[in-house]
C-alpha cells in the first residue's frame, strides 16, 4: 500500500515499519544526499546508520520498507534545492472587499 506519512495511523503498517518510518521522517530535515540517478536518490539520515532510497516526484519522496508498503514524506529541503520543479506551487488568495460580498 502507498501511504502518506501525514496521514499514517498506527494500525496501517506493521510495529516495525512504523518505527522505521518515524526514524526516517525524523532524520530527513538533516539528511545529505550521497547519490542521485534520474529521480532516485540515496540519502544518508544523522539519525540513522544506513543509507536509505527514495523516489523524488511532486508527492514527496517516497521509500520503500517492504512487502507492499511504500511511504511519502514531505520532501527535505536539500532534495528540492536539487529539484526545483518539485516545490510546492504557489496558492493564488483571492482577496474580497466587504462590498464586494
Amino acid at each position: 500500500m502507498f501511504y502518506k506519512y501525514q496521514s499514517l495511523t498506527p494500525d496501517a503498517l506493521l510495529p516495525e515499519r512504523l518505527e522505521r518510518a518515524k526514524l526516517i521522517a525524523e532524520g530527513l530535515p538533516e539528511a545529505e544526499i550521497v547519490n542521485i540517478e534520474r529521480r532516485f536518490v540515496r540519502l544518508k539520515l544523522p539519525n540513522i546508520d544506513e543509507e536509505i532510497e527514495g523516489d523524488v516526484t511532486r508527492s514527496g519522496f517516497t521509500v520503500y520498507l517492504g512487502g507492499f508498503d511504500w511511504i511519502t514524506f514531505p520532501t527535505p529541503p536539500v532534495l528540492l534545492q536539487q529539484f526545483p520543479e518539485f516545490m510546492p506551487l504557489p496558492q493564488q488568495q483571492a482577496y474580497v472587499t466587504e462590498e464586494e460580498v
